[in-house]
């Protein structure tokens, strides 16, 4: 999609976070006369950098909350590829960057996402509360499905991940007209990263290569066998583990 044609979506799932501080709110955001006066999706971009504020300042976790509150961050729906979608998202976004070189971004995700209680969701008053919800934790995953940020674990670490994430998922698939088949297909993804990483091949065995390639290189479904047999694959590995 067009970077023009992402500004509707962009107003339409850019929510705050309620009860929630951060030392950076993006002073300039949909629904401001300061964004109103802007005429284009860079010039957006580059509104929502941090400034005034040290980044080495800010810590690992911080720096990921104000991240998952970008005005752009839900936008990766309007792609083909979400994880093409989320890295122009997120593109040039110092504050992206800076976690990103952290040593620490990984503990950081992790200890985000498996505090985050999924069954909230009951609460929520509409569809659309439900859908920047789900959207905005969607994305937090597609962070994590990030290679180098997958390689800070040790080998015992992604184990002890895998078993987490699962039950994560199993909460998920409760409310699945929510989150839709793309969190699935997240969860698929990152399971088959991480085995790889271990030395398991999974897909090889059952697909031909250039079946697989437009999934493992950027998460585009062209056979929903492949996810199904990647989430089946992933609750037999957490049943022997």
């Amino acid at each position: 999609m067009k970077k023009t044609g992402l500004c509707l979506i962009i107003t339409l799932f850019s929510f705050g976070a309620p009860g929630q501080t951060l030392r950076w709110n993006y002073p300039c955001k949909p629904g401001t006369e300061c964004w109103n006066a802007l005429t284009s999706v860079e010039e957006r971009q580059n509104a929502c950098q941090i400034t005034g504020i040290e980044l080495n300042t800010l810590s690992t976790e911080e720096l990921l909350l104000i991240t998952m509150e970008h005005p752009f961050f839900r936008s990766y729906i309007a792609h083909d590829s979400p994880l093409e979608g989320l890295g122009f998202a997120l593109e040039d976004f110092n504050g992206y960057l800076e976690f990103k070189r952290r040593p620490d971004a990984m503990k950081a995700l992790r200890e985000v996402y498996f505090r985050e209680d999924f069954s909230k969701l009951q609460s929520m008053p509409d569809s659309a509360e439900m859908g920047a919800y789900s959207l905005k934790w969607i994305g937090l995953e597609l962070i994590m499905s990030d290679e180098a940020l997958l390689t800070q674990m040790s080998s015992h670490e992604k184990i002890d991940f895998l078993k987490r994430w699962h039950r994560q998922l199993l909460v998920k698939q409760n409310y699945r007209d929510v989150f839709g088949g793309i969190s699935d297909a997240t969860s698929a993804y990152i399971f088959y990263q991480l085995m790889r990483s271990l030395g398991f091949g999974i897909l090889e065995s059952y697909f031909k290569p250039e079946s697989i390639k437009p999934f493992q290189d950027r998460l585009v479904m062209t056979d929903i066998r492949q996810v199904e047999m990647l989430l089946d694959k992933f609750a037999e590995y957490v049943r022997n583990h």
